[in-house]
């Protein structure tokens, strides 16, 4: 990882907790799934997944939840929001697309719970720019329809027929036609045989090993799951 300087483009509110932060980079490259470091003032460094693919570079953009203003999410925000450039350490991170056998043929699970959204949003565009011809399937989980954003590139992101993208939302509303319940139940649906699958999931701790729990059980083997929480979170003990 190295230090660098990055201008700050722009700072957009996506929903009542999310925001888009748009960033320009140079000398500086990263693999699809990583992440970086924000650095404060105050020298507390907060990461982040990064949530542009790499081909897109000097452009860069990550996706920041902030749902307590006491928070430092919200801390980082307000430095983003006040200041020209901000400081940058990148990359970081192995749980990447890189991670993945060159021969793979069965499907490969992106799966996200709610700001998690951003890593696979970069493995997925990855991908899709290097004409990746094998079934691809980003599943993206949230707990009602109001904490959704970036819908305009849900609906109309160009990407061939082996490529797939599930929306699915906790609670039911008249608000959301879309699939509703747990991410992991939309999963197994689809996906009768996972032995042979990997798959990637982002998002809170008790998420992810929750999720990789239940495709376990469904065949998939742990050393084909990858997972940013892996490294910084033992796995709970079974009972």
């Amino acid at each position: 990882m190295k230090d660098v300087n990055a201008k700050v483009i722009r700072v957009e509110s996506l929903n009542s907790t999310v925001f888009k932060v748009d960033l320009e980079v140079r000398n500086t490259t990263f693999i699809a799934g990583q992440y970086l470091m924000i650095a404060l003032p105050s020298g507390e460094k907060v990461p982040y997944s990064i949530g542009s693919a790499p081909y897109e570079l000097p452009a860069l953009t990550l996706y920041i939840l902030v749902s307590d203003e006491a928070s430092l999410a919200s801390k980082v925000i307000k430095h983003i929001q006040h200041s020209e450039s901000i400081d940058l350490i990148l990359p970081g991170g192995d749980a990447h697309i890189e991670q993945t056998p060159s021969d793979l043929t069965d499907p490969l699970l992106l799966i996200a719970g709610g700001t998690g959204f951003a890593q696979m949003k970069s493995i997925f565009d990855d991908l899709v720019h290097k004409g990746y011809s094998n079934p691809v399937h980003f599943y993206w989980g949230l707990r009602t329809s109001a904490d959704t954003f970036v819908m305009d590139w849900i609906n109309n992101h160009q990407s061939p027929d082996n490529f797939h993208v599930h929306v699915i939302v906790n609670e039911s509303s008249n608000d959301w036609n879309g699939r509703t319940g747990w991410l992991y139940e939309a999963v197994i649906e689809d996906h009768l045989e996972l032995t042979n699958s990997h798959a990637f999931i982002s998002g809170s701790v008790g998420m992810v090993y929750g999720t990789l729990d239940q495709l376990e059980a469904k065949g998939i083997q742990a050393d084909n799951c990858h997972s940013d929480v892996f490294a910084y979170a033992p796995r709970p003990k079974s009972e």
